[in-house]
């Protein structure tokens, strides 16, 4: 054999290995066709919908669940089936559905990029608290219901359990689904309550991200033979206005997806979080049930950055002047008037503008603000 065969087998043999590997990865979508909600292989996807080989129909199993579709058919027999694409479908995106049915609370994460962390300037750990909103689909509106709204982006890995986690061995012995997932945020409402003294506690930050339409997910869920070694590569970014805004990769997050479960059973269901002015918890039952969502974080080039030293002794000097003899508290008038110069400076999110969020391997989200 001379070098230039060999090379060639070589080759050929990597080329072979990258085949098998994108063939022990699902990319699954839960689209309705004849009214059901089907179990659908992607190939291809775009903002106008996705296609795939409808592994419900191929395989006569009508589970709307797609990891129960997996334990009853089974994973390897999904894989025999993905060489065959003589069949695809298409679905249009107004038929295609998030790809799961979410729990109540999502466990989301802040400052868990360094990037993002610098931005905000915020110097402690990542910080845990609980998201409370209903999934939408990749292509949809997110509104602004009024004019006092300071409306920003996260584009964030959504991980999915797909069996209970009580103790952290439970995560290394099931399935995990990735997802693209934006976590939307009005960050006015943040500011009024958040507490600078302990930020720690994450104060306001589970109703300003949990308001309807908040919570854009999918199309995919991917979920591969090997979850471990699967996502820390991948990359991710998001556009505004055809703009790229934010740009890493997964390995740049300080907690990784163990690190988060970990710290998540930790907190259990301990009543710390406010939530339409009820105390309620990360995990309400203590445990992470099977179908929970865990968002990981966002990458640095948010809109919002916190006001800067000069603004603040500024404006504290401004009360004292103006608001000494009145029972009023400085921190809130700083913070009032924050809002209302990025409000006039029309910095975030604004009516008509597009919002394209990705992970690599995982697909797209496609939001566009409206007015309610």
């Amino acid at each position: 054999m001379n070098l230039k065969q060999g090379i060639f087998l070589l080759v050929l043999f990597l080329a072979n290995i990258q085949n098998v590997i994108s063939q022990e990865v699902l990319s699954l979508a839960r689209a309705i066709n004849n009214g059901k909600i089907n179990i659908i292989q992607v190939e291809t996807l775009s903002e106008r919908g996705i296609e795939g080989i409808n592994l419900s129909k191929e395989l006569n199993n009508y589970s709307d669940n797609i990891f129960e579709f997996i334990e009853q058919v089974g994973y390897n027999t999904i894989v025999a089936k993905l060489s065959d694409t003589s069949r695809l479908e298409y679905f249009k995106s107004a038929n295609v559905l998030p790809p799961i049915d979410a729990k109540a609370n999502t466990i989301a994460i802040a400052t868990n990029y360094p990037e993002h962390k610098e931005e905000t300037n915020v110097k402690i750990s990542p910080v845990l608290f609980p998201k409370v909103t209903k999934l939408t689909p990749y292509k949809s509106n997110v509104f602004l219901t009024g004019n006092k709204e300071l409306l920003d982006y996260e584009v964030e890995l959504a991980v999915v359990y797909s069996k209970n986690v009580h103790k952290i061995e439970d995560l290394h012995d099931q399935l995990l689904g990735f997802m693209v997932a934006v976590d939307y945020s009005d960050r006015a409402s943040m500011l009024k309550v958040y507490d600078t003294d302990h930020p720690e506690l994450a104060v306001g930050f589970t109703d300003s991200k949990s308001k309807s339409g908040y919570f854009p997910v999918g199309p995919v869920l991917v979920v591969p033979e090997n979850w471990k070694s699967y996502y820390k590569n991948l990359k991710i970014k998001l556009w505004r206005n055809h703009i790229l805004t934010q740009n890493d990769q997964l390995r740049s997050m300080f907690w990784d997806v163990p690190k988060v479960t970990l710290e998540a059973l930790k907190l259990g269901d301990e009543q710390r979080w406010i939530y339409n002015n009820k105390p309620i918890s990360l995990l309400p039952k203590g445990y992470i049930e099977k179908g929970t969502i865990a968002i990981t974080g966002t990458p640095g080039g948010v809109t919002f950055s916190p006001p800067t030293k000069g603004f603040i002794i500024k404006r504290a000097i401004k009360y004292g002047l103006l608001f000494k003899f009145f029972n009023w508290k400085p921190k809130a008038y700083v913070v009032d008037q924050y809002i209302r110069k990025l409000l006039r400076k029309k910095q975030f999110l604004q009516e008509g503008e597009l919002i394209r969020a990705h992970v690599e391997n995982l697909g797209y989200i496609y939001s566009k603000v409206q007015s309610k």
